[in-house]
């Protein structure tokens, strides 16, 4: 994760990963728009599974726990508000500002 851009409102963050990799469980602690540059990924809930592919725009709502498991090498963004935090669900794992 690369964060691209800070205004005093919000946030960008670039995200790469390679097929076969994932984002643990984790969550937000604002709502944030995620847009699919190229590839394909799982964006997973609790109760719901989102296929993800180029041109799709999908919320996530804030302090809803999610995971991210990737199909096809992926390109995407997302927009948070800027003090939003990544908070991972697994003790020892990286917090994300």
């Amino acid at each position: 994760m690369k964060q691209l851009q800070v205004t005093d409102h919000y946030k960008v963050v670039k995200v790469e990963f390679a097929a076969g990799h994932s984002m643990p469980r984790h969550t937000a602690t604002s709502d944030a728009f995620l847009i699919v540059e190229s590839g394909k990924a799982l964006l997973i809930f609790e109760k719901e599974t989102v296929e993800l592919s180029q041109g799709i725009t999908q919320p996530i709502p804030a302090n809803e726990e999610h995971m991210l498991k990737i199909v096809d090498d992926f390109k995407a963004y997302i927009i948070m508000a800027n003090e939003s935090k990544i908070n991972f669900s697994k003790p020892g794992q990286q917090k994300l500002n």
